[in-house]
C-alpha cells in the first residue's frame, strides 16, 4: 500500500511541476505562449488535488501506525 501512495505523490508532483515545464519548453521553442498559459490551470487543478488527497492519506497512515 505504501508504494501506491508513493506513486500517487510522484504523479501529483509531476502534474504540478513537470507538465508546466514541458509546456514551457514547447512555448519557448515555438514562440506560441498559449501552450504554456492554457496548461497552468489544469496542472494546478490536477496537481494540487492529487497532492492534497495523497498527503491526507499519508498523514492518516502515520497517525494509525
Amino acid at each position: 500500500m505504501k508504494e501506491n501512495k508513493r506513486f500517487a505523490l510522484i504523479a501529483s508532483l509531476f502534474a504540478l511541476i513537470g507538465l508546466p515545464i514541458i509546456f514551457l519548453t514547447v512555448s519557448l521553442y515555438t514562440g506560441v505562449w498559449r501552450f504554456f498559459i492554457y496548461s497552468i490551470a489544469p496542472a494546478l487543478t490536477a496537481g494540487l488535488t492529487g497532492l492534497i488527497f495523497t498527503m491526507q492519506e499519508i498523514r492518516k497512515d502515520k497517525r494509525v501506525a
